[in-house]
């Protein structure tokens, strides 16, 4: 069984990161990281993929 890597995008709002599958208001502080390792630690796992901004809206616009 393999194992998914949590991904996050850097938001070019707020300097901060957030889960990829989060769309809502990025200064709601409970959905801001600031640090991608400590993330990874908090869910126990060796890393994490982080993506840009515009890696998000792309996604967005394709509909995924």
């Amino acid at each position: 069984m393999s194992a998914t890597i949590p991904v996050l995008y850097e938001c070019g709002i707020c300097s901060c990161y957030h889960a990829w599958e989060f769309d809502g208001d990025c200064r709601d502080d409970k959905n801001r990281i600031a640090d991608p390792d400590e993330y990874a630690k908090k869910l126990g796992v060796s890393d994490v993929e982080v993506r840009s901004m515009e890696d998000r809206v792309a996604a967005d616009l394709e509909g995924e």
